[in-house]
């Protein structure tokens, strides 16, 4: 019974290292987030999707010239200016409608990093949730997107959160 006992708590641990997210570090594009379990690699080093394909993430990263010569908190402070009417000119462009319904900073790390969640109305009628955030640090930043279908969006929420909550500049 013991034996039995063990073999399944064994499983089980297996199982659930299995489901964990994957560290994934890309020097070449300046970043290093989590992947979700099932989550698709990196497409092209800038993307992944989520197991049903219905969420899709695309990740930006870059040097950032201005910025090197400053220390974190200044960085941290320049970040400041990420508002919600940031977000909106961002996002609502090109015919798109839709709200930001919500935006922030938050700490991550050393990072002071804008973040904004909204939905999008697409001129063709299709309509979409997404999620934002962006990391820099001195010479560099990064930022990951995620987009799918209000329903895509909520039935994928964990793996997203994961995406979000795990970005970093390299």
């Amino acid at each position: 019974m013991i034996r039995i006992l063990s073999l399944a708590a064994a499983l089980l641990s297996a199982s659930a290292l299995a489901a964990e997210p994957r560290d994934v570090a890309d020097p070449a594009h300046g970043f290093s987030l989590k992947i979700p379990a099932g989550w698709s690699d990196l497409d092209a080093g800038l993307s992944t999707s989520s197991p049903d394909g219905g969420v899709r993430c695309t990740i930006a990263a870059q040097a950032v010239p201005q910025s090197a010569a400053m220390t974190q908190d200044q960085v941290n402070a320049t970040m400041q200016a990420y508002t919600a009417d940031v977000w909106k000119a961002r996002f609502l462009t090109g015919g798109i409608t839709g709200q930001i319904e919500n935006s922030g900073i938050t700490r991550m790390e050393q990072y002071d990093a804008p973040w904004a969640r909204g939905r999008l109305n697409y001129p063709s009628g299709a309509t979409a949730k997404f999620g934002v955030i962006m990391l820099s640090a001195p010479g560099k930043m990064a930022s990951v997107t995620c987009t799918a279908t209000p329903a895509a969006y909520d039935d994928n929420l964990a793996g997203i959160t994961t995406v979000l909550n795990w970005l970093r500049p390299l």
